[in-house]
């Protein structure tokens, strides 16, 4: 018998009394009395203890939501994964890139000069690097309403100009993935600017949009799609939801913390699945030090900055206070 029939291998599924659009849950954690559950929008909400009853136990689930059972657990044991390759909050490896962080920006997030370099709040002149400024553009300019009348009026190119518009205000993407193709048939366009309609806003699976979301943009632009350009836009769309992969970046992290996973050349839902687990675990690991993310591109800048490369008095600290240290490299392009 397989997992995706036999209920006594399922864990119990949940679903909450007056929210249907969140579909079914699973539970997470529980821990002070509150309830951690991943729900089958991909939206892990918290359940105080008044509100417990909220939650009503699917005791008959059917062959969907059986299905969408088994994901969510792979969900959960891909954060279990990444939890596993990030030390505790008081381990070297974590204390070394949150000093390296606090060096440069001695109060955390809130720190006035993160806030106006890093967010852009307060800058004269937006920059590559402010994300404020790109979500709210992001967000405008792809919002459902434009795209939907620009597919609507068939104005396919257009729609694209707007997305290679949008990414090329940050330095989340390098230039040369922006680029267009010499020639790139209507068909081509049509089909990609579906499928970044169906990327940002579409009903199916997450990982179904993304995996077609990959496979047409490698069809538009003749050549593989890198990982950048296949996660910044719903990176910049929703920032708390979703995060910007630079494969640098990511195999300089799991080097840090021990891991011998190799990170994949070409994009893909599975492997975007562990890389997102593994910011969602970072990003708590913030919190628990009192710097919590206002979103995941905040843990995407965290990350970045410190793996780069440290003051040699920095390293020679470290080393003798710990005996691990996270390789250094120049920032990712």
């Amino acid at each position: 018998m397989t997992l995706a029939t036999d209920n006594t291998r399922l864990p119990s599924l949940y679903a909450h009394a007056s929210r249907k659009d969140w579909g079914i849950g699973v539970l997470a954690w529980e821990t002070g009395g509150k309830r951690g559950y991943l729900f089958e929008d991909g939206e892990e909400r918290t359940m105080a203890s008044g509100f417990h009853d909220l939650m009503r136990k699917v005791e008959q689930p059917s062959p969907d939501q059986k299905s969408a059972s088994l994901r969510l657990q792979r969900l959960l044991a891909a954060r279990a994964n990444a939890q596993s390759l990030i030390p505790g909050a008081n381990g070297p490896t974590f204390a070394i890139q949150l000093a390296r962080f606090r060096d440069i920006y001695p109060a955390g997030l809130l720190d006035p000069k993160w806030v106006q370099e890093v967010r852009g709040e307060g800058a004269e002149q937006r920059t590559l690097r402010h994300r404020t400024a790109l979500i709210q553009e992001a967000q405008e300019q792809l919002s459902a309403a434009v795209l939907d009348s620009l597919i609507a009026s068939q104005s396919y190119e257009q729609l694209w100009d707007r997305v290679v518009g949008v990414l090329g205000h940050t330095d989340l993407v390098p230039p040369a993935q922006l680029k267009k193709p010499k020639s790139a048939s209507p068909e081509r366009l049509r089909d990609l600017a579906i499928a970044v309609h169906e990327l940002l806003y579409g009903k199916a699976r997450f990982e179904q949009r993304f995996d077609r979301y990959v496979a047409t943009l490698a069809a538009y632009s003749g050549e593989p799609t890198r990982w950048e350009l296949a996660t910044a836009l719903s990176a910049a769309v929703y920032p708390t939801e979703h995060m910007c992969i630079h494969p640098m970046v990511f195999r300089l992290q799991l080097k840090a913390a021990g891991s011998r996973e190799t990170a994949a050349a070409q994009p893909s839902s599975a492997g975007y699945t562990r890389r997102l687990a593994l910011t969602r675990v970072i990003a708590k690991k913030l919190a628990d030090q009192s710097e919590v993310p206002r979103d995941l591109l905040d843990v995407h800048d965290f990350i970045r900055i410190t793996l780069k490369t440290a003051p040699k008095a920095r390293v020679a600290t470290a080393k003798a206070s710990t005996k691990s240290v996270i390789p250094a490299a120049a920032e990712d392009d």
